[in-house]
């Protein structure tokens, strides 16, 4: 069933996304693209949810497009191309920079093959960990396109740096969970068999700070790639002084001095 093509579930505080068709690698349709959006904007107002991960189900993390739907829109520039210019410049973008402007720190499980748009959704994390199975590609040149959300473009060559970004998307390679290691995509590889137990237990490490500090973090660092340092530090300060006058930091304060976990709200 459609419906069934994402799974959405909630684990003492950890939300989980689950692409599920496992018969086809995870390849998404356009319902999954609709369906994850959806997915991502009830994360953003549900305050119990502190981290998020998003894996595939079975052997793939996503293959891609599925470019064989009846509803991909895609191969079809020639005939519908007003149609093609309003999905990628509506809907995929939303969907490609919805996971960054969730408030909450985002793990990709890579556990298989992450390739095209695959490969996309692991750079809308914030935190990436492979199984060793995993493999990574930005095949869209082989395809005669861009990388459609545009994190290839954008994103990889701040996490992998320039030359490596150029590299990889003008290849279309497709490598392997050590090289992702190797070059900084990923921040750790482990056994099939212990990816979601990792995962989760780095989602843990994320919870034991403020919720409202570690959202402000988080825009912080992602602004700070289109501000002058300038701008960064009035950013910063503004934010600091409003930190420092809210519940959680009072709260930070007295749990350290009580020598006990703090019992953050969120404000």
């Amino acid at each position: 069933m459609t419906e069934d093509q994402i799974l959405y579930e909630k684990d003492d505080g950890i939300g989980i996304i689950t692409l599920n068709r496992p018969e086809k690698l995870n390849a998404c349709t356009f319902y999954m693209y609709q369906r994850l959006a959806e997915i991502q904007e009830e994360i953003k107002g549900d305050d119990s949810v502190r981290v998020v991960i998003l894996t595939g189900a079975g052997r793939g993390f996503c293959a891609g497009a599925d470019l064989s739907g009846p509803e991909s829109g895609l191969g079809e520039s020639r005939e519908r191309p007003s149609r093609i210019r309003i999905k990628h410049s509506t809907l995929d973008r939303r969907i490609g920079w919805g996971m960054l402007d969730v408030p909450k720190i985002t793990i990709a499980a890579i556990n298989g093959p992450a390739v095209g748009v695959g490969a996309e959704y692991t750079l809308h994390c914030d935190i990436r960990i492979a199984a060793e199975s995993a493999r990574w590609g930005q095949v869209f040149v082989l395809r005669a396109w861009v990388p459609d959300t545009g994190a290839g473009t954008y994103l990889l060559s701040r996490i992998v740096g320039l030359s490596n970004a150029l590299d990889l998307v003008c290849s279309g390679d497709i490598i392997d969970a050590q090289e992702m290691l190797r070059i900084g995509l990923v921040s750790k590889v482990v056994p099939n068999d212990q990816l979601m137990t990792v995962a989760k237990e780095t989602a843990r490490r994320f919870m034991r700070g403020s919720p409202l500090a570690i959202r402000n973090v988080k825009e912080l660092i992602y602004r700070s790639l289109e501000r002058n340092i300038e701008e960064h530090l009035q950013a910063s300060s503004s934010i600091f002084s409003m930190l420092t006058a809210s519940e959680d930091h009072a709260e930070g304060v007295k749990a350290f001095l009580e020598k006990r976990e703090p019992e953050w709200k969120g404000k």
